[in-house]
């Protein structure tokens, strides 16, 4: 059997003693040691040096400190044969399901953890970031708010909470949630840009340019905040500061093209044409994009120019870097992302970014 094989059939082996640790039927007071074909002489066939909870545990840590996730979970299972309550021990398991990409394995345990004690943080915290991220926000905000009544620091809960505060379309709560997340993360980028897009939303861009700008004091690379923050350059008419901002993370051609494609957006005409035409010659190859944005362009200048009705442009090719087209002029600038594998929210994270959409809204990933 291949290595490959063989640790599948291990992983298994441990999910199906997980479950059955799990499992409030599976360990009984009184039962025959006599018993070989129980889940839990397996385990103690498995390792019978270990014979108390404390020893499991400690042996369970080792592992994980180690990076040995298969041992740690068999040792934390093992845990559950002496103690199926304890918390520690399934907040672990959960997080090494977490780490492996078994979040159907992670949901489980959260809510078996839920069992024993409601209030739990991690769980809490946990189940919000999993709901949120696959689009259940009203779902995901009951869990939430457990978490952050029970720990007003548990900066993730907060942000979550945010991104949902900013789907309602409430952006004093949204920025009320990440000022109380950057109070605990103050020089977290993710954080600064999503308290940014809620005063961007509540049309305060005075402090949105802040916001963006302090996240790139702390990340200058950070795609989301320099997005951002270039598009209100461009709203202001600060183009070179907007290419200066996109030349960080893309080729001067195809920062060109964005601005050209915002600034069609935005109605200005004469400057949009100044920099697709700047792309198309700066480019080293043919760029379809810009010459099908400058075609795009050259349509709308001749209606406005016919005084024909203004009429919504047609579908524009995206900029080059950007995972969505800029928003319309009426539309929201880029959106948030989650921290939560939220996401996430991450996030964004979350915004499991969160990186507004749970799992791929621009502004934490999740």
């Amino acid at each position: 059997m291949s290595y490959q094989k063989l640790k599948a059939f291990t992983f298994s082996c441990l999910t199906l003693f997980f479950i059955s640790a799990c499992n409030p039927l599976t360990v009984q007071p009184n039962r025959a040691e006599s018993d070989l074909n129980s889940q839990d002489n397996i385990l103690n066939l498995l390792d019978p040096e270990v014979k108390t909870e404390k020893q499991a545990f400690a042996k369970a840590e080792e592992a994980l400190s180690q990076g040995k996730n298969d041992n740690a979970l068999f040792y934390y299972i093992k845990v559950l044969q002496y103690n199926k309550q304890n918390i520690k021990a399934l907040e672990q398991i959960a997080n090494i399901h977490n780490r492996t990409n078994h979040p159907e394995l992670a949901l489980k345990v959260y809510k078996d953890i839920l069992a024993i004690d409601n209030q739990n943080l991690s769980a809490n915290e946990n189940l919000g970031l999993y709901f949120l991220e696959n689009g259940q926000a009203g779902k995901a905000k009951e869990y939430l708010a457990v978490a952050v009544k029970n720990s007003n620091t548990n900066w993730k809960a907060h942000n979550a909470l945010g991104v949902i505060a900013d789907l309602e379309h409430n952006s004093k709560e949204a920025i009320a949630h990440y000022e109380a997340a950057l109070a605990a993360e103050p020089s977290n980028p993710m954080l600064l840009n999503n308290v940014g897009y809620s005063y961007y939303l509540s049309g305060d861009l005075h402090n949105a340019k802040h916001f963006f700008t302090q996240a790139l004091n702390y990340d200058n690379k950070y795609k989301r905040a320099i997005h951002n923050l270039a598009l209100i350059e461009i709203k202001n008419g600060n183009f070179t500061a907007a290419v200066a901002l996109f030349n960080r993370i893309m080729p001067a051609h195809e920062s060109y093209n964005n601005i050209g494609y915002i600034s069609m957006l935005n109605g200005q005409y004469d400057v949009a044409e100044e920099y697709l035409r700047r792309a198309i010659d700066d480019s080293p190859v043919y760029f379809p994009k810009a010459q099908e944005n400058l075609k795009t362009l050259m349509s709308l200048k001749a209606k406005t120019q016919s005084f024909e009705p203004s009429v919504p442009p047609p579908p524009i090719t995206q900029p080059g870097v950007s995972t969505r087209p800029a928003p319309l002029p009426n539309q929201s600038i880029s959106a948030k992302a989650t921290q939560v594998k939220p996401a996430t929210i991450v996030k964004a994270p979350v915004k499991k970014t969160v990186s507004n959409q749970p799992a791929a809204f621009k502004k934490k990933q999740q």
